[in-house]
């Protein structure tokens, strides 16, 4: 299985050279404003947006595609949930199931799968630097509060770019248990958990490895917790920036008319 999100790609493109702060900004207000539509006009307007600004980031949808697909059980999941559980008309031939739970469940699913693809545009467009220091920005108010901004916005960055880690490294640990001969499909629900084990006791010391490297590589960096840290490049909003997120957030929000 291969995890897309929490990828960087770079490229030379206009979703890539706009401001983070800006495009973490447009995420949010993404993800809020299409849990609030409730038509589907706005919906597929929606979806829309998203695949032109996924044109305007040079990241391939197929692509994009495979960072989507590992969470379809969770858009399908929900789905179902809404269609069992929504008062309403019953549906023909499926018990228990109506006509506005299928609706609701069709729309829920795609405004998770939006958001999804927001995240994902978002983490594949952006550096985990420039994405530290976005979220250093937003979240410098809390400095007042004597809270530990920059070392909030490393773990966050960090748990990030730890999802396809894990992703990758329980693959890897599954197929060489398969090859083993150990079998961990097959048999009742105690024996599942069992055979799990084989599985969850390397990838647990793989990620303990791995941290300790990641702690390693950051003290031979010179990184000190409390410590100010500068950035290697000057990062300013431009009137293009600006453009985009007003135009944005305008838009969004005429799609929750209609």
């Amino acid at each position: 299985m291969k995890i897309i999100l929490g990828q960087y790609i770079p490229r030379v493109s206009f979703v890539h050279q706009l401001d983070p702060r800006v495009k973490l900004c447009l995420m949010g207000l993404g993800i809020g404003f299409v849990f609030q539509v409730r038509s589907w006009a706005g919906l597929c307007l929606f979806i829309l947006s998203c695949c032109l600004i996924t044109i305007g980031s040079s990241i391939a949808i197929k692509r994009l595609g495979q960072g989507i697909r590992p969470f379809l059980w969770l858009f399908v999941f929900t789905a179902i949930l809404h269609l069992f559980m929504t008062p309403g008309d019953p549906l023909p031939y499926v018990p228990y199931a109506t006509q506005q739970g299928m609706q609701h469940g069709l729309i829920v699913g795609l405004q998770l799968t939006c958001a999804i693809w927001l995240s994902t545009l978002m983490t594949l467009t952006t550096s985990p630097l420039d994405m530290v220091w976005a979220l250093e920005w937003f979240l410098r108010p809390l400095k007042y509060l004597k809270v530990p901004v920059e070392e909030i916005a490393l773990l966050v960055m960090l748990a990030i770019r730890f999802i396809p880690l894990l992703f990758e490294e329980t693959d890897r640990i599954v197929k060489a248990q398969k090859a083993r001969g150990i079998d961990i499909e097959s048999g009742g629900l105690m024996r599942r958990v069992k055979a799990l084990l084989p599985v969850l006791i390397p990838l647990l010391q793989g990620m303990l490895r791995r941290s300790d490297d990641l702690a390693v590589a950051l003290t031979l960096r010179g990184y000190t917790p409390g410590m100010p840290r500068t950035i290697s490049k000057n990062i300013s909003i431009r009137p293009r920036d600006m453009i985009t997120l007003v135009a944005c957030a305008a838009i969004w929000l005429a799609f929750l008319w209609m």
